[in-house]
């Protein structure tokens, strides 16, 4: 009692210790872990107390409360302490790898202000998701680039930058509006259906579960491809791109068969392979795929008939809805002859 009051100091042994590092005097500390470790309780609240100081580091520096400088100097002289430091070396790796990723996003900056719009999304693609200073705004900076590649017609760089952008409910308003524009240009400009496609199955799919209302845009550009410009194909492939709900496959359906009855064949069938083959969809699919089949082999194109057949049965994974879908086709083909054209031992 008489030593705390005249040495004016009530704190923990573990924490003068850390007190004492941190004003740089190493070899005091090291002398005063000496006398810690003599009690086996006082070095297990030694141990936590120095674990969680650690982490704290780490912390206010992700946090922006302290500089690289001030965090890595305080972490250097933990290392000159003479005691077990579980997770010293993954800490000073933590604050490099966020040194790193806020350098990236200074570089972006500078890259994006210069307009080398394109150069700059690889530096914004290298910001961490827990740099919490700097990772919604390179997201920002990565949906401005997406933008402005789009609206200077290089859809490709554009398809690679919007790739990279999270999909979170603060990015999910303009990667609705970019994602269907772009994919039906990358289409419609440069005839690449690859593209659209990962546009398709990276993005689109997922937006529509976030965001329903991406499929009245996409029901208006397909209505754009056939009435404005003339690419009734593709106008298909962006029916396709709709999900898998009731509603969007009755759409499908409907549309499918629009073009059945015209003999739009190749339409007809873009659309029908997108809907998913389950026991509550086959119903459908088979008499659709059966008239497709026939409208084919009555054009004289046996081998886009057998490539219906191989596309169709490739996606099933069910012996009995495969038997069922080939019994329907041999049962009500419009002609048997149209049989001998088709080879459905896939399907079996």
């Amino acid at each position: 009692m008489l030593s705390t009051l005249l040495s004016g100091c009530s704190q923990e042994p573990w924490v003068d210790m850390v007190d004492t590092l941190m004003q740089g005097d190493f070899k005091r500390a090291n002398k005063q872990y000496e006398r810690i470790e003599k009690n086996y309780v006082q070095l297990m609240n030694t141990s936590e107390y120095v674990y969680q100081y650690i982490e704290n580091i780490v912390t206010s520096f992700k946090q922006d409360k302290a500089t690289y400088e001030t965090a890595n100097k305080k972490l250097n002289l933990f290392s000159l302490l003479e005691m077990p430091l579980y997770n010293l070396e993954t800490a000073k790796s933590e604050i490099d790898r966020i040194q790193a990723s806020r350098a990236a996003f200074e570089e972006g900056r500078a890259m994006y202000l210069s307009e080398s719009y394109y150069d700059a999304h690889f530096k914004f693609n290298l910001v961490e998701t827990d740099d919490s200073k700097n990772y919604d705004k390179a997201q920002e900076y990565l949906l401005s680039i997406v933008y402005v590649l789009l609206y200077s017609e290089e859809y490709e760089k554009a398809a690679d930058v919007i790739l990279s952008v999270d999909i979170n409910s603060s990015t999910l308003p303009k990667l609705s509006e970019y994602s269907i524009e772009l994919a039906v240009r990358l289409l419609y400009y440069l005839d690449d259906i690859d593209r659209a496609h990962d546009i398709n199955n990276e993005l689109i799919k997922i937006i529509i579960q976030m965001d329903p209302g991406i499929k009245d845009s996409i029901k208006e550009w397909a209505g754009k491809l056939i009435s404005v410009y003339s690419r009734p194909e593709y106008s298909a492939v962006c029916i396709s791109f709709l999900s898998d709900d009731i509603e969007d496959m009755m759409y499908k359906l409907e549309q499918t068969d629009i073009r059945i009855e015209a003999k739009k064949t190749d339409y007809a069938f873009i659309i029908l392979k997108s809907i998913a083959i389950r026991q509550d969809t086959i119903g459908y699919i088979a008499p659709r795929m059966t008239e497709i089949l026939s409208q084919y082999i009555s054009q004289g194109k046996p081998d886009y008939a057998q490539s219906v057949v191989d596309t169709i049965f490739s996606g099933m994974d069910n012996e009995q809805m495969v038997g069922s879908l080939v019994t329907y086709i041999q049962n009500n083909i419009e002609n048997k002859e149209y049989l001998k054209k088709i080879d459905m031992t896939v399907g079996r």
